[in-house]
């Protein structure tokens, strides 16, 4: 808009400089239909055009001092300013000496902050912007959906704060809010100061409130601040900092803690008082790799004493937070061309527990590949993994595990191309060392087995005149062999229930055939089918016969509007679909729907779990949508979460409304488990106020 703006007054400029007189100094360039100069004093009328270093400016009339360079517009002032600011008045005043200006009146657009003044009277001392009966908003100038007017205020531009005194909101011409003064930053920019506020309501927790300070010291960290009150409940305190040492890494270290108060934690029969917490989280790439190979640190460490932690922290949306396993990890892997390295810590913390005695930790777990290469000539082809793990806990069983693999292929063609052939040849190995004590004696293990693989497979393409069809058949002989099998095997040579998270995978001689087409546009290349059958057959050496092992079927269909995919599993020993998951999605005009349906059943229980998801919602225009989300337990004939969405979101405001109704995992005395709704409200004015409210309500145990 403002380079039309530009090129407008430049072809104006360029029309009238042929019948205008101008002037030159170093601050002005002024040229009109009639310029007078007496003395120090310049005179100008009629299509007025002004230029210096700062300023693009038009008028009606123009007086300019030079001696005290103090310039004086008349009728119809256009004021651009360094490409920022646009300015229009019917009278304005500016002293480039003591930088003071007066506009009467005068409406200011600022293009970076999205923002527009329509003010009386304003006046301007360098940086510092005083307003008299204004009004301000970032809506369209007439007819605004939303405006603040005020009897004065003003604009620091260079802190980027607004004050405003009698300030009253407008919905339209409506007034909705009074307050005697109110300030707001226009600064989008990263620096110190308070962060929106979390008001809300709970009947069960009371008035809710939070705030953040946000502390920016440098560049590269910052630090937040936040404490929060539940009148009936408790209070809290959150820190969180946040550090850049490099371009390509992060490091957030959070802690923080919530104390309930003694009725509340009576009457709702939680085991702790206060719930407390922290998690480090690092995330680094180029360590010390280069350009030609890569590398990178993750680290996320956790704790907290309950769950109670994570549903009283500051902004925290995981109402159905139920794993009882709290991960920490640090992994670190250097990536070639020809070789990938790995290690990783993982420790889990059973926060069900009273202590952690018992939890299986991995500390380290060490892996190491070579990329597939050449083994002698073209068509032979290896690659190689190593793999160390240390399973260790302080009460139980524990092992240092070592695994190596290598497969050996050789892969060729006939006829054409249409038939591939590949032979492979993959030796396996497995060290265990057991961590003996009195309790219990298990022998080390050193298992051995070596697969030979023969597949057959071809990769058709079919061209049609507005199709494609591919087409992939496959088969599969597996041969496995065992040629070392020593000491404690789970599942293998002991049934001992103590070994089961060091089971060792057996592979058993199989034929396995796969069938995969799918057809495509011609023109778009967008598939519009894809179907995937396998089935295997296992070698059971008791009967020396082979046996059908589940049936595995996909099918998904794709047309205008969305997708229709089944993914099933069938068991031949109980003649029935014991996995099946269904997904529809469908979005038209501003209409959508998704529709997620599972199905399992447990070969041992027998026991039956369905559950669906879906979500469906429009959009009024392109202003407003709706929707509502339901995740279903079938099984236990339970609703697990509902949520209900509305957002209107326009070019200067947004509103956001949030309804969810859902189970929330707490740690109380009873086990009992918490069904609570919560109403999110977000009103945001769009470049000046945003206001977070939450509302919890119908709170109840079940």
């Amino acid at each position: 808009m403002y380079k039309i703006f530009y090129l407008i007054i430049t072809l104006f400029f360029t029309s009238i400089v042929l019948n205008a007189k101008a002037f030159d100094d170093d601050y002005l360039q002024i040229v009109s239909q009639n310029l007078e100069i007496e003395d120090d004093v310049i005179t100008a009328q009629g299509d007025v055009l002004v230029y210096s270093p700062d300023y693009y400016i038009t008028a009606n009339r123009l007086i300019y001092d030079k001696i005290n360079t103090t310039l004086e517009l008349f009728g119809d002032v256009s004021i651009i300013k360094e490409g920022k600011e646009v300015t229009y008045s019917q009278y304005v005043f500016m002293n480039k000496n003591d930088d003071i200006n007066k506009f009467k009146p005068m409406l200011l657009f600022e293009n970076k902050e999205k923002i527009w003044f329509n003010s009386a009277e304003t006046n301007s001392d360098k940086n510092l912007y005083k307003f008299k009966d204004s009004t301000l908003s970032s809506c369209d100038c007439e007819n605004p959906d939303w405006s603040i007017g005020f009897t004065s205020g003003d604009h620091n531009t260079t802190d980027k704060w607004i004050n405003t005194y009698n300030t009253t909101l407008y919905i339209k011409d409506i007034p909705v809010f009074y307050t005697p003064y109110y300030g707001f930053s226009t600064d989008r920019t990263r620096r110190t100061g308070f962060l929106r506020p979390t008001i809300g309501w709970s009947s069960k927790e009371g008035f809710l409130y939070a705030q953040p300070l946000f502390i920016a010291p440098a560049p590269n960290y910052d630090f937040e601040y936040i404490p929060s009150i539940k009148t009936l409940r408790g209070y809290g305190n959150e820190l969180i900092f946040r550090y850049a040492d490099s371009q390509y890494s992060i490091l957030k270290i959070e802690g923080g803690y919530f104390k309930e108060k003694s009725d509340y934690q009576k009457q709702y029969l939680l085991k702790n008082d206060i719930h407390y917490g922290w998690n480090v989280e690092y995330d680094r790439t180029k360590l010390f790799s280069n350009d030609d190979n890569s590398d990178g640190l993750l680290v996320k460490l956790n704790s907290m004493n309950d769950v109670d932690y994570v549903n009283t922290k500051y902004g925290n949306d995981n109402m159905d937070y139920q794993d009882r396993y709290l991960e920490s990890k640090i992994i670190y892997y250097y990536n070639t061309n020809k070789y990938f390295a790995g290690i990783d810590f993982k420790y889990y913390d059973d926060i069900s527990l009273e202590n952690n005695d018992k939890t299986l930790q991995s500390i380290p777990s060490v892996n190491l590949h070579k990329y597939s290469n050449n083994l002698f000539f073209n068509k032979l082809s290896y690659s190689t993994d190593l793999k160390f793990s240390r399973k260790t806990r302080d009460d139980g069983v524990s092992a240092n595990i070592t695994d190596i693999n290598v497969p050996i292929t050789y892969h060729t063609t006939f006829f054409d191309e249409y038939l591939n052939l590949s032979l492979s040849e993959q030796l396996y190995f497995t060290n265990i060392k057991y961590s003996n004590s009195d309790e219990y004696k298990y022998a080390d293990v050193n298992y051995g087995r070596n697969n030979h693989i023969l597949s057959l497979y071809t990769d058709l393409l079919k061209e049609y005149n507005n199709y494609l069809h591919t087409l992939k058949f496959s088969t599969t002989y597996t041969y496995s062999n065992t040629f070392l099998q020593q000491g404690d095997i789970y599942s293998i040579t002991t049934d001992d229930t103590k070994l089961d998270d060091f089971a060792v995978t057996n592979s058993n001689r199989n034929l396995s055939f796969g069938f995969n087409q799918s057809f495509y546009y011609k023109e778009t290349l967008k598939q519009i089918v894809n179907h995937r059958i396998k089935q295997a057959f296992i070698y059971n050496a008791l009967n020396g016969s082979y046996e059908k092992a589940d049936l595995e079927n996909d099918l998904t269909y794709f047309y205008d509007y969305g997708s229709l995919s089944n993914r099933l599993l069938y068991n031949y020993d109980l003649n029935k679909i014991i996995n099946s998951s269904t997904n529809f999605k469908f979005k038209n005009e501003g209409y959508f729907f998704n529709l997620y349906h599972t199905y399992v059943k447990n070969i041992e229980t027998l026991v039956d779990q369905k559950s669906i998801t879906y979500e469906l919602g429009m959009d009024i225009n392109k202003y407003y949508n709706i929707s509502y989300k339901e995740e279903f337990d079938i099984t236990a004939n339970i609703s697990k979460k509902r949520s209900y969405n509305f957002n209107i979101d326009k070019k200067c405001w947004a509103l956001s409304l949030r309804l969810i109704d859902s189970l929330v995992a707490t740690n109380t005395t009873d086990d009992s488990v918490l069904r609570q709704n919560i109403l999110y409200l977000q009103l945001n004015l769009k470049q000046l106020f945003m206001l977070d409210q939450i509302y919890k309500f119908d709170e109840r145990t079940e």
